[in-house]
């Protein structure tokens, strides 16, 4: 059976009961969406196995009982049997299949894809409509695409009358002891460079993110160093500057006319702790390196 097929199955609500091989390029999670699609048409109830053995001997088949769907999850699929065809109702979940068994067992994989980021943001935005783009956009950034911690934070939201949840998603988005507060290195070094205020602020009240001195300070003094030579007319080609076509034609739509004096302090002043860091002459605590940082980059 393969994937359209049971799509085409559950869509008329007559779905055989062959094993199947649920083959997850990344999590369970569309395999779980399957599994209880065909406990709720077939009337199933779902029961965890650790091994197909006892499902496969003669008495299981003949004892066994008719309105269980038995699930399997593992990591790698390896059990060999001589026949799989008399496993009814009964699922594998797993992400990697040994090849030794692969062979024998070929007919009955139903390969799953990792979900794409629209895909996602699609099925949040289903179980929880309030949400705006920008608002899936961050939680989708935030928990690192992983659906499950989607939906957990979702479910937090739901438990608020609908009026509400917009408020209760503000209070867990930006509160500093949130661990769903994210942002990149370099969102981070664009901040600096265009003198962001809110953006440094909202970063400084979450403590959970420790980035290191010098790694904020060679991004950021990377960033003014390609910026400056992609929009002052350096001559240099994308090559010579070390970046492809695609990101200098970024730099030059995004950056152009961007303040030249600027660019100049920030390059003199960053180059100048970038020295310092690496030669050991900056004499300042760890715990205060960032407020200098800032002190002196955000005017």
């Amino acid at each position: 059976m393969t994937l359209i097929d049971l799509k085409k199955s559950i869509e008329t609500r007559n779905i055989p009961d062959d094993f199947i091989i649920f083959l997850c390029s990344e999590n369970s999670f569309i395999a779980d969406q399957y599994i209880d699609a065909i406990c709720e048409i077939n009337n199933l109830v779902k029961t965890r196995i650790n091994t197909l053995q006892d499902q496969a001997s003669a008495l299981s088949l003949v004892l066994g009982s008719t309105d269980e769907l038995k699930v399997m999850k593992v990591d790698t699929f390896e059990e060999a049997l001589i026949d799989y065809s008399g496993l009814k109702n009964t699922v594998v979940i797993c992400n990697k299949i040994d090849k030794k068994v692969k062979p024998l067992v070929e007919d009955y994989i139903i390969e799953i894809a990792k979900l794409a980021d629209w895909q996602t943001k699609s099925y949040i935005k289903l179980i929880c409509p309030v949400l705006n783009d920008d608002e899936l956009d961050w939680l989708y950034q935030a928990t690192n695409g992983d659906v499950y911690k989607m939906i957990n934070e979702v479910d937090k939201i739901k438990l608020f009358p609908v009026p509400e949840q917009k408020s209760v998603l503000d209070a867990i988005r930006f509160s500093p002891d949130s661990d769903l507060y994210s942002v990149s290195i370099f969102d981070l070094a664009d901040a600096i460079i265009r003198n962001n205020k809110p953006f440094v602020l909202e970063f400084l009240k979450h403590e959970n993110l420790n980035f290191d001195l010098m790694q904020i300070v060679g991004a950021t003094l990377q960033k003014v160093k390609n910026i400056i030579l992609v929009t002052q007319n350096s001559g240099k080609t994308a090559s010579e500057i070390g970046i492809n076509d695609k990101y200098m034609y970024r730099l030059r739509k995004d950056w152009n006319g961007f303040p030249e004096s600027r660019l100049k302090m920030l390059l003199e002043f960053l180059s100048s702790i970038d020295l310092k860091l690496k030669t050991g002459l900056l004499d300042i605590s760890k715990e205060a390196q960032l407020d200098y940082l800032i002190a002196n980059t955000i005017l």
